[in-house]
């Protein structure tokens, strides 16, 4: 270990001195002896608000080097110039159009930084995956506090090696460029790893509905007079089933949710109502009481940049009917880690997958599982998953959580890694919250390297 950072983007949101030198002091006191840095925008309202006395400061960018450094030095005339983030690629966010930046002009950035004597570290220069509901989400807007965008399960972000491990025409180029400053030759590259051949269909022979799956796995059900987060909830990843009646008699009137996060499949008399976001939180028909509602929410993912960071999950506001409130509500949750507890599916009582079928609105949603085989495991480094006609939930294979799909876009195909493939019978769950599709699922040898038309990177 050489460097320890004790902080990143900090000034982009924030501008405590007090908390930054605490922090710094609290690394020391835990026995950290290397030196310590901080990472901020290349502006001047960010690195004052994030930069440490004492401290290297250095910054993250995609572009304009010789720009970027110079206000560094404004800030730190003297002592070694990095870019702790070259941004090469960028998020995709579900339902916006892929992110894809031009190998060529990335490869120049990237010499402009070299030229400038400075030190680099490429953000990313091997894409991943948000395995198990760990993604992320943005705000967007000049001042990222607008409109939510969640990230997708990949996080292959356009990177030169991308999430299946693969050399990318980026790639190449940044090693020509990384050539003419290396000391010696470099190395030869080694092999491409090996993709599942052929497609291989899991036919998803079980099925349980969601009020099952809830009943099996959930945390026990609170009531209280507003409805809880999920925070409260010690919910961190998955979904919170909301309960709460509307008195009557009474007309009909619109019902919604204030402060909804992030979006939520309602049901009213068990009946599909409609499915509510931030931006639009409101059923599209009026509710008569008395009636009894469910709320199936979900959390997309947690925003971790700007200055909506740790803003809370589930139903923040309110449940109304018109106007008025409704009170003493019923919450339970449903946290995607108890899937991973051995034998916890076991509880789940699985019924035929034809069930499904003849269950009306409940057989959309649920938890469906199957098998599938797989011949030469040992060799592969990594297969894909798709579910043609499902629309938004979660899959397992042999109990490891491949993450979120979903019908938006522009995501498609997941990632399996290797070693999570079994040599013959191996099972897949897959967990829908919305509809489901027809009861398979396709493994392959995942989605072929990124190429296109560059779309709009952060500069």
């Amino acid at each position: 270990m050489i460097l320890v950072q004790a902080e990143n983007e900090y000034g982009s949101f924030g501008s405590d001195a007090v908390y930054l030198e605490w922090l710094a002091g609290l690394l020391r006191e835990c026995g950290v002896t290397v030196p310590l840095f901080t990472s901020d925008g290349p502006e001047d309202h960010m690195l004052t608000g994030g930069s440490v006395p004492g401290l290297l400061a250095t910054a993250n960018f995609g572009s304009g080097a010789r720009e970027g450094f110079a206000v560094l030095r404004r800030h730190q005339p003297k002592g070694p110039l990095m870019c702790m983030e070259f941004w090469c690629g960028w998020f995709d966010h579900w339902g916006a159009e892929p992110v894809l930046r031009d190998a060529e002009e990335a490869a120049g950035a990237l010499r402009e930084i070299l030229e400038c004597g400075a030190s680099v570290n490429i953000y990313m220069a091997h894409g991943g995956t948000n395995f198990a509901g760990w993604a992320g989400a943005n705000r967007g807007g000049p001042l990222q506090d607008g409109e939510f965008q969640p990230t997708v399960t990949s996080y292959d972000y356009d990177a030169p090696v991308d999430e299946y491990g693969r050399a990318t025409e980026k790639f190449h180029l940044f090693r020509k460029v990384l050539e003419g400053y290396a000391q010696r030759p470099l190395p030869a590259l080694p092999p491409e790893p090996q993709g599942l051949a052929g497609p291989v269909r899991a036919e998803l022979t079980g099925w349980a509905g969601l009020g099952d799956v809830l009943e099996a796995l959930g945390d026990p059900e609170t009531e209280s007079g507003v409805p809880p987060t999920f925070e409260e909830l010690g919910v961190d990843r998955g979904l919170v089933r909301y309960r709460v009646a509307v008195p009557g008699p009474r007309q009909a009137y619109p019902l919604g949710v204030s402060g909804l996060r992030d979006r939520a499949v309602v049901y009213v008399d068990g009946v599909r109502a409609g499915v509510l976001t931030e931006e639009s939180g409101t059923l599209p028909e009026p509710v008569a009481g008395p009636a009894e509602v469910e709320l199936w929410v979900e959390s997309l993912g947690r925003v971790n940049y700007g200055p909506r960071l740790g803003e809370p999950k589930g139903v923040t506001g309110g449940v109304l009917h018109e106007r008025q409130y409704l009170h003493r509500v019923r919450a339970r949750g449903l946290r995607l880690d108890v899937f991973e507890a051995p034998g916890a599916v076991a509880a789940v009582p699985f019924g035929p997958v034809e069930a499904a079928a003849g269950a009306g609105d409940a057989g959309r949603t649920g938890l469906f599982r199957g098998a599938f085989s797989v011949e030469g495991a040992a060799g592969l480094g990594h297969a894909g998953l798709e579910l043609p006609g499902w629309t938004r939930g979660f899959v397992w294979v042999n109990g490891f959580c491949l993450g979120r799909y979903w019908s938006a876009g522009p995501q498609r195909i997941l990632y399996v890694p290797g070693p999570v493939l079994r040599e013959g019978a191996n099972e897949v769950w897959v967990l829908e919250l919305e509809d489901a599709g027809e009861p398979w699922v396709e493994l392959g040898p995942g989605a072929p390297v990124r190429t296109g038309t560059p779309g709009v990177v952060q500069p």
